[in-house]
């Protein structure tokens, strides 16, 4: 097994972390959504939005992101033990870019930089570094 299979295979392992991370901070924003007041609104581009509306939202989105990570993870897994299946988990690697940065931009917009915005900054570092890890294993597949 070559060093970015290995490498890789870390990566996805530690993305795991990262997914139970996602899903535990969505749950506890859902959880606590209640205990905001329903009058305080968050400003976002000049629009204002109600702070229960924005939780909810922040809240399941880092539920999906935590779906979508654990989902990602094993597809890295199964691609770096069987290099020929590394393409899907490529393209899956830009959509966990997007998915990092989205989640950065609604972490920042609702609390401003904290813990969860962190964690999105790891996953957006791990998953650019997934894609190109994927780009050098489909590159020895091919050979």
């Amino acid at each position: 097994m070559s060093k970015e299979r290995k490498l890789l295979k870390i990566i996805c392992f530690l993305y795991v972390l990262d997914a139970i991370a996602c899903l535990i901070f969505g749950g506890i924003t859902l959880a606590g959504m209640g205990v905001l007041d329903a009058s305080d609104v968050v400003t976002v581009g000049g629009i204002d939005f109600g702070l229960q509306a924005w939780a909810l939202i922040f809240g399941i989105w880092g539920i999906v992101t935590g779906v979508f990570y654990l989902i990602f993870a094993g597809a890295g897994i199964r691609g770096a033990n069987t290099p020929r299946k590394i393409g899907p988990f490529r393209v899956m690697s830009l959509i966990a870019v997007i998915f990092a940065v989205i989640g950065m931009l609604l972490g920042v917009a609702l609390d401003g930089v904290g813990s969860e915005t962190v964690m999105y900054v790891v996953s957006l570092v791990f998953a650019i570094a997934c894609f190109v890890l994927a780009g050098k294993i489909k590159e020895q597949a091919e050979r």
